[in-house]
């Protein structure tokens, strides 16, 4: 949720503002970093809140009185919670990059009936420039990125990843990285990006912005300021080359529509919780579960710290005074409950899972539990298409690429991305359940839903070989004569 003047309509606008400025090749590098400051500051602010680097109880103050002596800033972590469910649940098993799904499947079916027929077909393969491809996704470590990118689209609302070509010696690379949101913007016909850069010359940081299209390329630069915290300057075009994958090599990550973070709608409940546990904190260090009461004689507050620092203790002249503690009694079923339902509303309003709920400490069966998650789960499935848009368009990027490299062309259609789900299984009920499926699905479909086979055709070769058969269990009549008969000869 964009805060004050930082509205969705806002950030609309300076889109279509800086997208038409590309499209008519009047791009203003220093009036896009003016207008879009204030959003890349809050996209940092969020991700500083996600790692708790800087969270909004970091700014509180304490009082101005000299009986509280400690100010904690306690962070519960709630944004990291949430953020992270969601990322191991859909990137924590590598993304798989497959080959025309389609085809796979029907020859699936064709290969079924060659095994029966004894037919002799050679294994289907996928083209060299998928292979390509595949290489280029391992080379690249695309699994250790996604993870990153979901993180940043997560925590921030979006994230960017760069496949950038990078001539070394006589040939030319794909270099893969992501790049903060705060330092970059993706529109339809370009992307922009930010880098910091070190002059080795001039013994200076610089900040080298590329805005690039399908035609070109156009590098800017602007002078920073040593202490890196702030730019000077203005940023002056320094090159213009052509673009030679003529592609945008920029590809974007979003989490929703609007890039909204995963906490956006629960920022003030994570700070009131923030802000309860610290006062708690507070009440246990500096002691004032209990306060010291005087009775009969009255002491100026000299006095009395002077007998505590010299004596370390209070010596009182009135025969009938007295000394004695009062115990401040701390209502621990409130405070519990106050907490716990604001911990329990934040869970709600973010679809993330507590954990520590009743029905993950009790022994319901997998299928109660899986309710408990459908609200992750249709989060995931929105930030699953959209990472899947991402992916797709550093596809294209990678297709480029090959196309100028190797000569070889790859259709995008035909790139299947397949997302896994990391959460653990109910192995018992799966056992007992799958089993009664068998008279009305085929034994691969029913393996298909087994979570540890991974690969479903190699299993099932297995298992004929060690029940000793070569051919598929049932009786087939074929021809229209009696099998039995014939093959006795009668």
């Amino acid at each position: 949720m964009y805060q004050s003047e930082l509205t969705a309509k806002k950030y609309k606008r300076i889109r279509t503002k800086y997208a038409t400025q590309l499209a008519e090749k009047q791009f203003d590098p220093n009036g896009f970093m003016q207008e879009m400051k204030p959003f890349f500051d809050e996209r940092e602010r969020k991700y500083k809140a996600y790692t708790s680097e800087k969270n909004d109880i970091d700014n509180r103050q304490k009082p101005k009185t000299k009986i509280i002596k400690v100010n904690n800033k306690l962070h519960a972590g709630l944004y990291n919670v949430v953020v992270d469910q969601a990322v191991n649940h859909f990137t924590g098993i590598p993304v798989k990059w497959d080959y025309d799904a389609t085809e796979q499947k029907s020859s699936t079916l064709q290969r079924m009936k060659d095994k029966f027929f004894n037919n002799v077909v050679k294994p289907p393969e996928t083209p060299e420039e998928f292979e390509l491809m595949a290489n280029l996704v391992k080379q690249m470590r695309f699994a250790m990125l996604d993870v990153e990118t979901a993180t940043y689209q997560g925590a921030t609302g979006v994230g960017y990843r760069l496949l950038e070509p990078v001539k070394v010696k006589d040939s030319w690379e794909l270099w893969a990285s992501n790049i903060e949101p705060w330092h970059a913007e993706r529109y339809q016909n370009g992307a922009i990006f930010i880098r910091e850069k070190y002059d080795t010359t001039n013994k200076m940081f610089y900040e080298e912005m590329k805005v690039v299209t399908e035609d070109e390329i156009i590098t800017y630069d602007r002078h920073v300021d040593t202490n890196l915290m702030d730019s000077s300057g203005r940023f002056i075009q320094t090159d213009k080359v052509a673009n030679p994958l003529r592609n945008i090599y920029l590809s974007e990550f979003k989490n929703n529509t609007n890039r909204y973070c995963d906490f956006d709608v629960a920022e003030e409940i994570a700070d009131a919780v923030d802000r309860s546990i610290s006062d708690q904190q507070n009440e246990i260090e500096q002691f004032k579960l209990a306060y010291m009461m005087m009775t009969g004689s009255r002491l100026n507050e000299d006095t009395a710290k002077s007998m505590m620092e010299n004596l370390g203790i209070i010596n009182m002249p009135d025969q009938h005074s007295k000394v004695e503690y009062v115990t401040k009694n701390l209502n621990k079923e409130f405070n519990e409950y106050h907490i716990e339902l604001m911990k329990r509303q934040f869970y709600t309003i973010t679809k993330a899972i507590d954990f520590n709920d009743e029905v993950f400490k009790s022994n319901s069966s997998g299928e109660a539990r899986k309710w408990q998650i459908i609200a992750l789960e249709a989060k995931t499935n929105t930030k699953e298409l959209f990472f899947t848009e991402g992916l797709k368009e550093a596809a294209e990027t990678i297709i480029a690429f090959i196309k100028i490299r190797d000569k070889k062309e790859l259709d995008i259609d035909k790139v299947n991305l397949t997302f896994s789900r990391s959460l653990p299984t109910d192995i018992g009920y799966l056992a007992e359940a799958l089993p009664k499926l068998a008279p009305y699905v085929s034994k691969r479909t029913i393996m298909n839903q087994v979570p540890f086979v991974t690969d479903v055709e190699t299993e099932l070769e297995m298992m004929e070989l060690e029940e000793g058969k070569t051919y598929p269990d049932s009786e087939y009549n074929l021809g229209g004569g009696n099998s039995d008969q014939e093959g006795n000869g009668k």
